[in-house]
């Protein structure tokens, strides 16, 4: 296997149709972390005596490619669905389905996958509140890393300069604090807080916080 797959967790839930056995059609799978992608497989064998040919794969959403290795799958041949997900800026478990057609049977099957992406970066709270007209004082917002990352934190930007920010090292690569202080607070406002990272391997990488006035 590629050695940029993820580690897979497999439940055997071994299932045949008309024509194509699976290994398994559900599968949980986790992203590495830092990887924009992510990628597994559904494997086959045809188990009849004649060819079965895959007509059509569905996947559920967008942020995933389904592919079949073969259309055709001859008596006796084993081939498998290639699957790619998307996952750059997400964190969480995602469920998502792919359907295979194929000329042999009447209902299709579905292959499932839980998809576990982890979180690179922990800010809490993510979403900092100020009373309209009352103190301007300043809040802040802790930044963790997630375990055996490295992430360097520098530039901090506001979507309304209306907000002033400074960015404290509290353990170099795994704690950082971010300072918000609003001008005033006179007027309801929102904004978005923009804090640049850099990984160890180059990778740079945008996280947000946000703050209101209201």
């Amino acid at each position: 296997m590629n050695r940029f797959l993820p580690p897979l967790i497999f439940f055997l839930t071994a299932a045949s149709a008309p024509g194509l056995e699976w290994v398994t059609t559900h599968q949980a799978v986790q992203a590495a972390p830092l990887r924009n992608t992510a990628e597994t497989q559904f494997e086959f064998t045809n188990r009849t005596g004649q060819a079965v040919a895959i007509t059509r794969v569905d996947p559920s959403c967008d942020c995933l490619d389904a592919e079949p290795s073969v259309k055709v799958v001859a008596p006796g041949a084993s081939g498998h669905i290639r699957v790619r997900f998307t996952v750059a800026g997400l964190s969480g478990v995602y469920h998502r389905s792919i359907t295979v057609y194929s000329d042999d049977a009447k209902i299709p099957v579905t292959l499932t996958v839980a998809l576990e992406v982890p979180e690179i970066a922990s800010l809490q709270p993510r979403s900092l509140e100020w009373t309209l007209h009352g103190p301007a004082e300043t809040k802040s917002v802790e930044i963790g890393i997630a375990t055996d990352l490295n992430l360097v934190l520098g530039t901090v930007t506001p979507t309304n300069p209306l907000f002033v920010l400074q960015l404290e090292t509290i353990e170099a690569g795994r704690h950082y604090r971010l300072l918000v202080t609003p001008r005033d607070t006179a007027s309801a406002v929102s904004a978005a807080f923009r804090i640049q990272a850099t990984a160890s391997t180059g990778q740079s990488l945008i996280f947000s916080a946000y703050g209101n006035v209201r």
